[in-house]
């Protein structure tokens, strides 16, 4: 099993509804699901040789993002989880410890994919700033990893912190990623109601 997740967020009340989500899919095969990425991406490198997801430019290929893991064997994830349902033990004084939060959620979120039955799991995470420099991003890294350890022995686990722009599926984890956060800030179903059966979704599980 591969898995490719971004953390999206909005903690800025003037912008809409308040929330913490991680986006991406699970593949198994992920060499294909490459191959086919890149054909639907080529005509955009065109434009710039970075994609990003948050650039007007790429909206088009946001949407063929979206159709292109509806036609594939993939279960496309989404966490989500509402600022203020969050236990008062994730905050410090009044500030959110974003690092527990988004610990906790993808602790959830491998916990529900039952990685116990498969016998590797590769999760690739977009990789981002931490709070606390390199030290917090190492305790985070080394948090998930024993978690990884501890619950799921029988799995041969591998969990990469890196960024976007160093894998294309990341990239493609990226964009899937920004389409959600469009939804959850608008408080809208839109394009959750297209994506089938396919489509994990697990709602404030803190």
């Amino acid at each position: 099993m591969n898995i490719y997740l971004d953390e999206s967020y909005n903690l800025q009340k003037n912008r809409g509804m308040m929330f913490i989500s991680i986006n991406g899919f699970a593949v198994l095969d992920d060499k294909a699901l490459r191959k086919r990425w890149r054909a639907v991406r080529k005509p955009f490198t065109k434009l710039r040789r970075r994609i990003h997801a948050t650039d007007s430019r790429f909206r088009e290929l946001r949407e063929k993002s979206i159709k292109m893991l509806g036609r594939c064997d993939v279960n496309i994830l989404s966490m989500f989880q509402l600022i203020q349902d969050i236990p008062h033990n994730y905050f410090d004084d009044k500030n959110i410890r974003f690092d527990l939060v988004c610990a906790a959620l993808l602790k959830k979120l491998f916990t529900g994919l039952s990685l116990d039955e498969y016998r590797q799991a590769r999760i690739v995470v977009d990789a981002r700033k931490h709070k606390g420099g390199q030290f917090a991003e190492k305790k985070f890294r080394h948090d998930i990893e024993k978690f990884l350890s501890d619950e799921f022995p029988l799995t041969r686990c591998t969990f990469k912190l890196i960024p976007s722009y160093t894998d294309t599926l990341l990239e493609l984890a990226d964009l899937i990623s920004n389409t959600f956060y469009r939804e959850y800030r608008h408080d809208s179903e839109h394009v959750f109601q297209k994506l089938g059966f396919r489509f994990i979704q697990i709602k404030n599980p803190l």
